[in-house]
């Protein structure tokens, strides 16, 4: 990186940011998606989701901490990889969450059009989509800090729509219906459990790319830890309180299949001001998640530019607005190729299982992190996770079983995005194999890696020997 471009990027941004981009992104999961868990195992396929794909993503969440605050760059999982695996790795991961974001913000702007015109009916999809997408990308464009405060104040009033529901309809008397709880607990069995895993990322999918604004906060080493794991335990209340609001509001048969499941738990209690706080939150959490999509994916290409994955030219830095304009704008095309491609769930699960690889190669790239780095100075690791590298360990156990379940109705996408990143981490570990390149160790402030003193040494002993 040129002193030029790390110049250009402005720390501004504070720990309220990194919650707002990473709950930003998250939360319409909360609001969509987690209910088809209930489809293939029931309330309690449903439960044990929330709770298996919770402790992947709290384990997650603290590695992204780790290596957020310990590199401050904004590739965040891409420079992780390159940093601590190699660059096919590091290439695949890169891919994989712009992949991941893009197809969010896709699906995103397509459901705020379907909002749209429910509620203005002489309104089109495609056009409202296109703007959605258009007006997005323009925000980001003009700067991060404006981008997510509006993330902030989106996601506060949707997250706070869910509070106020849920304790006005635990104390306040609503014509609950606990019966619902037991109502086809097992649809399918006991192989509906372990196909219910399959939607469990939806209650949190993205949380990691909080860690993605690192090289843009103010205080990275405390803004990353912080938000990201406030990010993190609001989207844990966010899912136990979801959970139960529809399941005794919403007919089981009837939750496993609703398209906008809290929206009509609230239309399902008669309470008008019930209808429209999640109405409303419906419609402003996906805003929030395409906004921050935007950033944390053109984040990701930009940083594959910057070091010559992709094309340099999207590198460039706004000399105005110090944003990687060009590759925010790139966002906006392939969003909109998504949008009206006409296969969205298959766009989304290709998203899912690009997110899943993210969630193998993080704890991977924390492992190789320590083990490359063992010192435990505040230089290099000013945040440290509990419990590592044990629990990263059981987060790529945890990441590879949910993989496998996508076999129950998404086998094509898997062996597709298999082949895809496959190729890919060939293609670029060829590619880049002859590089010189090296990490400058000392410029971040950190001693040599473990071991390289030694090759050091061998290597000026045989220069030695040489003259």
């Amino acid at each position: 990186m040129s002193e030029h471009e790390a110049a250009s990027l402005v720390k501004t941004l504070r720990p309220f940011h990194v919650w707002a981009l990473g709950v930003g992104i998250v939360l319409v999961g909360e609001y969509m998606g987690w209910n088809f868990t209930v489809a293939k195992g029931g309330i309690l396929g449903s439960m044990l989701a929330m709770l298996v794909a919770g402790t992947m993503y709290v384990i997650i969440a603290l590695c992204a901490s780790e290596l957020g605050s310990a590199t401050k760059l904004a590739g965040g999982p891409y420079d992780w990889a390159r940093l601590f695996v190699g660059p096919g790795a590091a290439a695949s991961v890169g891919l994989a969450v712009y992949m991941e974001y893009i197809a969010l913000e896709a699906a995103d702007a397509i459901v705020v059009a379907f909002i749209a015109q429910s509620i203005f009916p002489e309104l089109q999809v495609f056009p409202v989509t296109l703007l959605v997408i258009a007006l997005l990308t323009f925000i980001n464009y003009r700067g991060v800090v404006a981008a997510l405060t509006l993330n902030f104040v989106l996601t506060m009033i949707s997250f706070i729509a869910i509070i106020v529901v849920f304790f006005a309809i635990v104390f306040g008397g609503v014509n609950i219906h606990p019966e619902y709880l037991f109502q086809g607990a097992l649809p399918n069995g006991m192989i509906g459990l372990f196909a219910a895993l399959q939607f469990g990322p939806w209650f949190y999918l993205g949380i990691e790319g909080a860690a993605m604004c690192a090289e843009e906060c103010k205080h990275p080493s405390r803004a990353v830890p912080l938000g990201q794991q406030a990010g993190m335990i609001t989207l844990l209340i966010g899912a136990a309180m979801t959970l139960y609001l529809c399941a005794v509001l919403i007919p089981t048969d009837a939750l496993g299949v609703s398209v906008y499941p809290l929206f009509e738990a609230a239309q399902n209690s008669g309470i008008f001001i019930f209808i429209a706080a999640l109405g409303l939150g419906t419609f402003l959490t996906c805003v929030a998640s395409a906004n921050g999509c935007v950033c944390d994916s053109s984040r990701s290409w930009f940083a594959l530019s910057r070091d010559n994955y992709v094309s340099g030219w999207f590198s460039e830095v706004h000399p105005r607005y110090n944003t990687p304009y060009r590759a925010v704008i790139f966002t906006m095309p392939v969003a909109i190729g998504f949008a009206f491609s006409g296969f969205l769930d298959q766009v989304i699960t290709f998203s899912i299982v690009s997110g899943l690889l993210c969630y193998v190669l993080i704890p991977f790239s924390l492992i190789r992190f320590r083990n490359l780095f063992p010192h435990t100075t505040s230089k290099v690791r000013p945040f440290v996770g509990p419990l590592q590298p044990y629990i990263a360990y059981f987060a790529i156990a945890i990441a590879i079983t949910i993989l496998s379940t996508l076999f129950w109705g998404y086998k094509y996408n898997l062996i597709f995005a298999f082949v895809f990143y496959g190729v890919a981490y060939f293609y670029f570990s060829h590619k880049h194999k002859s590089s010189t390149a090296e990490n400058n160790w000392a410029e971040m402030g950190w001693p040599l890696p473990k071991g390289s003193e030694n090759v050091s040494m061998v290597q000026e002993a045989i220069h030695v020997g040489d003259e």
